[in-house]
């Protein structure tokens, strides 16, 4: 399988704007970007969280909420930022499974694409 890249449009306050995001499978999480992709929009940076990188190393980032548009459905979710993300090229964020399964998306590994599962309630 290969990577899945989507438009992901981010809504503040202020505005929106729309991002290249990487779908990362093993990201619990809604949105990860660079401080410069947000700084406009106004979301608010109130929060703090450690997290862990896949090396082990701690490092504690910034966030706060914001919309998360992808294939024209809408979440509210948290917007982290990461002052020394390293991204691959022409992909401005990652977007994470928790942001999907709000908005009732899965990864086709097939496909590489993402699809749209129906939402159950337990």
């Amino acid at each position: 399988m290969g990577s899945v890249i989507v438009s992901a449009k981010i809504r503040g306050s202020r505005g929106e704007t729309v991002l290249r995001a990487l779908v990362d499978t093993g990201f619990y999480g809604d949105l990860i970007t660079l401080p410069k992709n947000i700084e406009d929009l106004g979301i608010e940076l109130r929060h703090k969280r450690i997290q862990r990188l896949p090396s082990g190393e701690a490092i504690e980032v910034r966030y706060g909420g914001g919309e998360i548009e992808v294939e024209g459905l809408v979440t509210y979710g948290d917007i982290e930022v990461w002052p020394d993300l390293k991204l691959p090229q022409g992909v401005d964020a990652l977007l994470g499974v928790t942001a999907l399964e709000k908005m009732g998306f899965r990864v086709d590994p097939k496909a590489g694409k993402l699809e749209k599962v129906e939402l159950y309630l337990l």
